[in-house]
């Protein structure tokens, strides 16, 4: 297709006046917010206008920052907000994704590119969940409104995967789209052990203390740290796999001190589902694409694990805790998960008998486990005793996304599922083992990352929030471009954008 006509002159110009006025429309936004709702609830919609139409110009920028927009309005923007706004922040990335993707939808169906973004067995397979979905919810006699919401928490961030095919990714601009991603986390990274080694509360970030003898469960700015972890565990494969896989020396050599700094970060963040994660998804995707780099791969996270057990402890806060014991309070949580006295093997335990007394279709969507059950309540919590298992206030969801996905959608469902992510993960990790150095490292990356995440599924629920889930089908998407070939972008009818 035709490019947007510009000079380039023009586009840097024409892409700082919009990066400016967006920021300028945040800064108003949130203090607006002190002022009156009214300006921050203006401003969010502005920002959103905003986003739509530099989507028609820069369609493949703008969806990186669709993809990042959840740790703006969950993590960074609603600690400077009154709490009235901060619920409404929590909807900004919802409102986003679909002003962006309603933007590209309608210029592809001037184009007529729509057909090829969706012609996929995973768009398929997403089709053949939604119905399962309703489905279960008709025999279950879900409420309309539950049945939704609990269908759309699930599939929403899969309109990624067909954007990321809409605009199309060619292997430079995939890659760019990557490093952008990583230099992220890499910043959250190097955050997080400047929180270490100076203050937890450095920058005016928070750090929780965990329940197992943790000295300070690490975050940056992102809040969360299982959240962080997860974005760590998605960004080690991409490191790891650079170090063999990257061409130059140099190259070579950065990926080799990024990789130690996500890893010592990762360690940081005491999150054992992230640790999982980066461990599997790498020794997974290494095993089938290339196993080059998995004795160095051993080697930098034993290093990274020494320095985190050694190195000095917040140094500029007397009043801080400076002892940890990282291996003593990972082995108290096994234990308590081997006694059966661990929140999430409860929940185990208490959704397989739901699951054995609902197997195809499960209980219906937005009945069990996630934030719809939680938003709307759901019967089934009474019947089977679920709810005497929510004894904190802040213990909303049943913390694994396969138990809550397998009974509200049951083993039907579950199976769909599985394969909307398979139909294009068997599809990048085959052209991986055929692709050279950047595009394979990327391909392996992606590899990596997806299986990172899906492991780490069965100890929170990442892939029902936006912060992670968008991430997830946004990398699956520009995967399945990149899996056609180097010259993918020749090779698909995707919207241009001037650049």
């Amino acid at each position: 297709m035709s490019a947007m006509p510009a000079t380039r002159g023009q586009l840097p110009i024409a892409a700082l006046a919009m990066g400016a006025g967006m920021i300028a429309t945040v800064l108003v936004g949130i203090v607006g917010s002190h002022l009156q709702i009214w300006i921050f609830m203006a401003a969010a919609g502005l920002l959103v206008a905003e986003a739509a139409v530099a989507s028609l110009l820069w369609p493949r920028a703008i969806l990186v920052g669709v993809v990042l927009s959840p740790i703006l309005d969950r993590y960074v923007v609603p600690g400077l907000l009154p709490p009235d706004a901060e619920k409404l922040a929590h909807l900004l990335s919802e409102a986003l994704l679909l002003a962006v993707g309603t933007a590209l939808l309608s210029k592809a169906a001037r184009h007529a590119s729509l057909r090829e973004a969706f012609d996929h067995g995973t768009v398929r397979f997403a089709v053949a969940f939604v119905v399962l979905g309703g489905v279960s919810a008709l025999v279950n006699a879900v409420p309309i409104g539950q049945a939704l919401a609990g269908i759309a928490f699930i599939v929403d961030a899969v309109a990624l995967f067909v954007l990321a095919r809409l605009v199309g990714f060619d292997a430079r601009q995939a890659l760019i789209a990557i490093l952008v991603l990583l230099g992220l986390v890499l910043a959250g990274a190097l955050i997080a052990i400047a929180q270490a080694l100076i203050t937890p509360h450095l920058f005016g970030l928070s750090a929780l203390r965990g329940r197992f003898g943790e000295l300070y469960r690490l975050a940056a700015f992102f809040g969360d740290p299982n959240v962080f972890a997860a974005f760590l565990s998605a960004a080690v494969p991409f490191a790891l796999f650079g170090i063999t896989g990257l061409k130059t020396k140099r190259g070579r050599r950065i990926a080799l001190l990024t990789s130690f700094l996500l890893i010592l970060a990762l360690w940081l963040s005491f999150s054992r589902g992230g640790w999982l994660g980066a461990v599997g998804g790498f020794a997974v995707a290494a095993l089938f694409i290339d196993h080059r780099p998995m004795r160095i791969a051993a080697l930098v996270v034993a290093v990274a694990l020494v320095v985190a057990l050694t190195m000095p402890r917040n140094l500029l806060c007397p009043s801080c805790q400076r002892e940890g014991d990282l291996v003593g309070s990972t082995i108290g949580r096994i234990g308590t998960v081997g006694g059966g006295r661990d929140l999430r093997v409860l929940f185990i335990l208490n959704g397989l008998p739901i699951l054995a007394d609902h197997p195809l279709l499960g209980v219906g969507p937005g009945r069990f486990g996630g934030a719809a059950a939680d938003l709307y309540g759901t019967p089934v919590y009474a019947a089977y005793g679920t709810d005497k298992l929510f004894t904190s206030a802040s213990q909303r969801t049943v913390d694994d996304f396969w138990l809550h996905l397998a009974v509200e959608f049951g083993v039907l469902g579950l199976i769909a599922y599985l394969a909307m992510v398979a139909a294009v993960l068997r599809q990048i990790m085959r052209a991986a083992r055929s692709a050279a150095w950047g595009r394979r490292v990327a391909l392996a990356g992606i590899s990596g990352a997806v299986i990172g995440l899906s492991i780490n599924g069965f100890t929170t629920m990442l892939l029902e929030a936006n912060s992670v889930a968008f991430l997830f089908w946004f990398l699956l998407g520009i995967g399945s471009q990149l899996a056609r070939g180097p010259d993918a972008q020749a090779n698909v009818p995707a919207i241009e954008a001037a650049a």
